[in-house]
């Protein structure tokens, strides 16, 4: 049956996503609790690395393949099927720390299997977005969904901390388990739109090569995806990097890091509670750079703070972040109106594995530069590259013409499983 989002389908998006939010709260306890066990237990940075990269491999790797699946499949059943894998290697975890057996290497193993289910699990809930939302309530949605988001994983490890002071690990690892629970009730009950496909005997190759051609040939999108892996990989020492830029730049202590870190925190809340109230932008592209442009100022003026000045550093921070969410989120909506329903799942995986990517070369390199120069330098040098790259990609690239392109015609279906 025919059908575009309507009121009936944004019902049922929101009555899905409350359920991931709460399971998101469990999962950002859980990673917390991991990472804080391989930290006493190892006293290591080595492992700490290895811990992260294993969380981050499996999704560099594997989410263009599972793009496809998150457009072939049944989306409902996809994520259903993840969610539960994920509570079962909670169990076993529950089990390994319960019976005392644990292992560093056993720990590291289901982090890995914890990135492999998250390779499936966002490319598919991305794809279900444009599908369930109407167009005109797309921005304010993903503003939503950044919002909140931010609030759990600020949440998350404060009650996981708490939670250590009285409870064993392995009581503290069933309230992921128990979140799992409260998300599959509303996942079951939903309806979520399933994409019509052209042909039903369509080979698994075929559909991946045909999301990479989308990425190439649509206007401005592949230089979209270059510039935003740039900048991530851009942004990624500062946020590596931001308490030894405290420690030892400006000889701050855990009080003057709080300050600074609260003042991040604000500055996300901010932006993404403004993109959730804002209406839709005429142009989306044109303030999604300038957002950034912005932004990149505030990266300089951190990196310019004079020794000891942690107001002005946190208020240059709190302009960094307030600008990010409405980045972030014009880029999520403008490619949610721009590609195809049926191709929603290889692109969101295909930019979701080169953004991930950036990260863990962004960290090697920022640690390894720090080692030479001051970190001061290094987020002067980052902010003023990013801000060359946004001037050549605007005025050389056609990224500022990717709203003209326009949707291909597909059809969905209600899926009654």
């Amino acid at each position: 049956m025919e059908m575009k989002p309507d009121h009936a389908t944004f019902r049922h998006y929101l009555f899905f996503r409350s359920g991931q939010l709460v399971s998101l709260l469990g999962s950002s306890i859980a990673q917390f609790i991991i990472i804080w066990w391989i930290t006493i237990t190892t006293q290591s940075a080595l492992y700490l690395s290895l811990a992260s990269f294993l969380g981050l491999a499996p999704i560099v790797i594997l989410a263009p393949f599972t793009g496809v699946f998150a457009d072939r499949w049944n989306r409902k059943m996809l994520i259903a099927s993840v969610d539960l894998l994920q509570a079962v290697a909670t169990i076993i975890l529950i089990v390994f720390f319960w019976l005392g057996g644990i292992s560093i290497w056993i720990a590291l193993l289901l982090l890995c299997f914890r990135g492999v289910f998250q390779a499936f699990h966002s490319p598919t809930v991305s794809a279900i977005t444009p599908s369930m939302v109407p167009q005109d309530k797309l921005s304010r949605m993903n503003g939503l969904n950044y919002l909140f988001s931010g609030a759990v994983y600020l949440v998350g490890p404060i009650l996981a901390a708490v939670l250590l002071q009285v409870w064993q690990i392995y009581q503290i690892l069933w309230i992921d388990f128990a979140t799992f629970l409260v998300a599959i009730i509303p996942l079951l009950m939903i309806r979520i739109p399933s994409v019509k496909k052209k042909s039903e005997n369509r080979s698994f190759k075929v559909d991946l090569v045909e999301g990479f051609s989308f990425i190439k040939h649509a206007r401005g999108f592949m230089p979209l995806i270059v510039l935003a892996t740039a900048l991530n990989f851009l942004f990624t020492p500062f946020s590596t990097l931001l308490s030894y830029f405290i420690v030892f730049d400006h000889f701050g202590g855990a009080t003057e890091l709080a300050f600074v870190t609260a003042s991040l925190q604000a500055g996300i809340l901010a932006g993404g509670l403004f993109m959730s109230v804002k209406k839709e932008f005429k142009n989306k592209m044109a303030v999604c750079m300038a957002s950034i442009f912005v932004a990149f100022v505030g990266y300089a003026l951190a990196a310019l703070t004079p020794t000891g000045m942690f107001w002005f550093m946190a208020l240059s921070v709190l302009i960094l972040t307030l600008c990010l969410p409405v980045a972030n989120v014009l880029i999520q909506t403008i490619t949610q109106t721009v590609v195809p329903l049926n191709m929603q799942g290889r692109v969101n995986a295909v930019t979701m594995a080169l953004a991930t990517a950036a990260q863990p070369v962004g960290m090697i390199i920022s640690g390894a530069i720090v080692q030479f120069v001051r970190a001061s330098y290094l987020f002067l040098g980052c902010s003023l590259s990013g801000m060359l790259i946004l001037i050549f990609s605007w005025l050389f690239t056609d990224v500022k013409h990717i709203e003209k392109n326009t949707k291909i015609g597909v059809t969905i279906e209600k899926e009654n499983a």
